[in-house]
């Protein structure tokens, strides 16, 4: 893996993006995200005309990415050593990581927790019980950074930043899903080259 010096919002962090097959957009490419289809990324990719993200959605990714900076030292206490949040690049595939040890071989996937991941994330659970977009996710950072591991982590605090709740699980590679999401890829880089803007009826007469 190539690691690449980047800030995550950074205008250099999109150029990178907009270059790449993303983690984070690895569900939506299989149609498995709840939160755009694909034939929106096509379109995105094809057009480079991303929408732009409502003061709503800002505020939700700001706390996001506040969570996930107070609950990296919880995840640094449960693996047993130290991590740091990249940017890595193999090839044509990049993922951006909350956060990964020095070696690489374990890998750091922070969620806001909500009723959804409560109702699967109980005593003894483990990331192939997840939801399959989390799982696809982390799936494609194993591919990126050759994680043996991903420690899955969904938490709450409060307006003080003081921990309300938090789970855990351990997410490991899957060899079918990989392959999945490896022909997935080129799929999509084929739709994107395929694509015909949909064509606007004039105005009636």
């Amino acid at each position: 893996m190539k690691t690449l010096r980047l800030i995550q919002g950074s205008p250099e962090w999109y150029a990178h993006r907009a270059s790449h097959w993303n983690a984070s957009d690895a569900p939506t490419m299989l149609g498995v995200s709840p939160y755009k289809s694909r034939n929106q990324l096509i379109r995105e990719r094809a057009t480079g005309v991303e929408p732009e993200l409502d003061s709503a959605t800002q505020r939700r990714f700001a706390d996001g990415h506040r969570f996930e900076a107070l609950a990296r030292p919880i995840a640094e206490q449960i693996i047993g050593d130290e991590l740091y949040p990249c940017v890595g690049a193999e090839g044509r595939y990049s993922a951006s990581f909350d956060g990964l040890t020095l070696l690489g071989d374990t890998a750091f996937e922070h969620k806001t927790l909500n009723d959804d991941l409560r109702a699967v994330m109980v005593y003894g659970c483990t990331g192939a019980g997840l939801p399959e977009h989390y799982r696809v996710q982390m799936e494609q950072q194993c591919m990126v950074s050759g994680a043996e591991r991903v420690l899955f982590m969904a938490s709450a605090w409060n307006d003080h930043d003081e921990l309300v709740e938090e789970r855990h699980c351990w997410y490991t590679p899957d060899a079918e899903l990989r392959a999945r999401i490896a022909a997935g890829w080129a799929q999509f880089e084929a739709d994107v080259a395929a694509y015909v803007p949909e064509q606007t009826a004039p105005p009636a007469p």
